[in-house]
């Protein structure tokens, strides 16, 4: 610590530190985004022409709209398997630059 600028402190100490807070943080906020249902709602409805749709305003309107829940239902898995993958991608990328 003794002549460390900042800087330095910041990169060698602190962020190696809090390095696995801040990856179950940012899964945590990648699956909040990906399911960002109200304000897409609440502003458009996936309107004009189904433009601003995302997977889960489309998986919405399949099962209360079109009374579609057997489709909605399998949209739900594919949208939980997507997560998954990316979700585990980070970790292992994360946790492999860790280790080094």
């Amino acid at each position: 610590m003794d002549g460390a600028s900042y800087w330095q402190s910041l990169f060698h100490i602190t962020i190696p530190l809090v390095k696995p807070s801040l990856t179950v943080s940012t899964v945590l906020n990648i699956i909040y985004v990906f399911n960002s249902f109200p304000i897409i709602w609440t502003m458009t409805k996936g309107d004009p022409a189904n433009r601003t749709d995302t997977l889960v305003t489309y998986l919405y309107k399949l099962a209360f709209y079109n009374g579609k829940q057997g489709q909605a239902a399998a949209v739900s898995v594919i949208g939980f398997l997507i997560l998954l993958v990316c979700a585990s991608v980070y970790m292992i990328n994360t946790l492999k630059k860790g280790e080094q």
